[in-house]
């Protein structure tokens, strides 16, 4: 799990490059949170590769900045649905019939219940009632 604040576990070791063919190419999409790619480095748009044993490395931060308005609209795209059935049923209602809106939700009412932010920011974990 990828939690806000906290860095990404580095899942790729740089002996792997030795495995696979010049001129390679890996895309770090972690690289906001550290990368998971152990010779991972965060790069620009304005330069936005580095070699790396003959592989070539993408790592920048923030890959949407590219194509803004595209981005906002794969979002709203994806997200509106959830933000109807809040707006439409109550965040409680919302919450007890949509696991994906219940797997969502961070905090109620000051209680941290995702249990990885909670484990993450050492801070007392409550599940939702159900």
């Amino acid at each position: 799990v990828l939690v806000s604040g906290s860095r990404t576990s580095k899942l790729i070791p740089k002996g792997m490059l030795a495995k696979m063919k010049k001129g390679a190419v890996r895309i770090d999409v972690a690289i906001d949170q550290g990368g998971c790619f152990e010779t991972s480095l965060e790069t620009t748009h304005s330069e936005p590769i580095y070699v790396v044993d003959d592989i070539v490395h993408y790592a920048v931060s923030n890959m949407p900045d590219a194509v803004p308005r595209t981005s906002t609209l794969a979002l709203t795209i994806a997200t509106l649905p959830y933000a109807l059935e809040i707006a439409g049923k109550g965040w409680r209602r919302a919450v007890l019939e949509n696991s994906e809106i219940k797997h969502g939700v961070n905090v109620i009412k000051g209680k941290v219940t995702h249990k990885a932010i909670a484990e993450t920011f050492d801070l007392e974990f409550t599940p939702i009632e159900t």
